[in-house]
């Protein structure tokens, strides 16, 4: 065949040389046209990007676009962290999206996995935790389920409750502004747990948090009779000052344990031990803060699809992220359409 000419949209035009034939025809490569809509597709899933925005970029309407994607949603993500590896850090927390409670454990730099659930229960932090490597420290912002996984998952592993979410504790019981000379006493001693970065600093501390409860014993265990209407045979009496004696309890259950001030005492087979933190600042903040965008951004996608989106985010975020393309190209949605 020889060239001869241009379609109306500039298409190169093959005809036969056979004077008997004289077929027109135009070259087609469906590999380029699946891998530009897969471009385009990945970074709507990976960004705030609209899809108005996007089809206007490649000359479509959106209409044309969504028809486009509709085979592409089916292609799996993968999630397969190294099985081998000990991280000195690992943070785990999850988020509530309209699709489920996505739980993520990442380090400093990057994801690890992730895990869809229904709520943050120990079954659903155990399926997270499970294919990962036992770490020296983990970093949580708290809730039974996820204590309830690690002592099952990685009973060796130390814990290192994130102060942030410590001091939110307080403050829920408190208030910023207490009112009672023990509430604010409370209050301002939790205030100070995140300027804390030497061990004779955690020690002072620690003999503060003590001092407190010989020092309000008695206001504490202060007790006044339970209102008629609520009195029952076994509960007759209740505690005067609720709130202050749950917020002194709460720094008392952390600090008996040892899960305030683990990032201060690494061990010897640390890796980087001066980077060791005290908070899931860096994955709340850098990574489920954008899930959160990315959800917000494309809220008409609800259920599987809003999943879809953000596992690939999470998957560009991990360490070493594989050729997106690549991995659309081992699945039979870019084969088959």
């Amino acid at each position: 065949m020889k060239k001869n000419g241009t379609t109306t949209k500039g298409t190169t035009r093959w005809r036969c040389k056979n004077p008997d034939c004289g077929t027109s025809t135009t070259h087609r490569r469906p590999d380029l046209t699946k891998a530009r809509d897969f471009k385009a597709f990945h970074r709507y899933v990976t960004s705030t990007t609209s899809l108005t925005t996007i089809a206007c970029d490649a000359g479509v309407s959106r209409w044309t676009l969504d028809r486009r994607f509709e085979p592409l949603w089916l292609i799996d993500v993968p999630n397969t962290p190294d099985p081998n590896r000990v991280y000195d850090q690992i943070f785990i927390d999850g988020t509530y999206t309209d699709a489920g409670c996505l739980l993520v454990a990442a380090s400093r730099d990057h994801v690890i996995a992730w895990h869809w659930a229904t709520r943050e229960s120990a079954h659903a932090y155990t399926q997270l935790l499970g294919g990962i490597a036992e770490p020296l420290c983990v970093v949580l912002d708290g809730g039974q389920g996820a204590y309830s996984a690690i002592k099952a998952c990685w009973p060796n592993t130390r814990i290192q409750r994130c102060l942030v979410h410590a001091q939110r504790v307080i403050r829920r019981y408190t208030t910023s502004r207490p009112r009672t000379d023990a509430g604010k006493t409370i209050y301002a001693l939790a205030l100070k747990l995140t300027k804390i970065t030497t061990l004779d600093q955690a020690r002072e501390w620690t003999l503060r948090l003590h001092d407190f409860g010989v020092v309000y014993k008695d206001f504490l265990n202060e007790k006044t009779p339970v209102p008629k209407e609520r009195r029952t045979l076994n509960h007759q009496w209740e505690w005067t000052h609720l709130r202050v004696r749950k917020a002194y309890n709460s720094l008392l259950h952390l600090s008996r344990h040892n899960w305030l001030f683990t990032y201060l005492q690494p061990p010897p087979e640390a890796l980087e031990p001066a980077r060791w933190a005290s908070t899931t600042n860096s994955l709340e903040g850098g990574i489920n803060a954008q899930l959160k965008r990315i959800a917000d951004a494309h809220r008409g996608r609800s259920g599987e699809r809003q999943r879809k989106m953000l596992e690939w985010h999470l998957h560009s975020k991990t360490q070493l992220p594989d050729d997106p393309l690549k991995i659309a190209w081992g699945c039979p949605q870019m084969v088959d359409t």
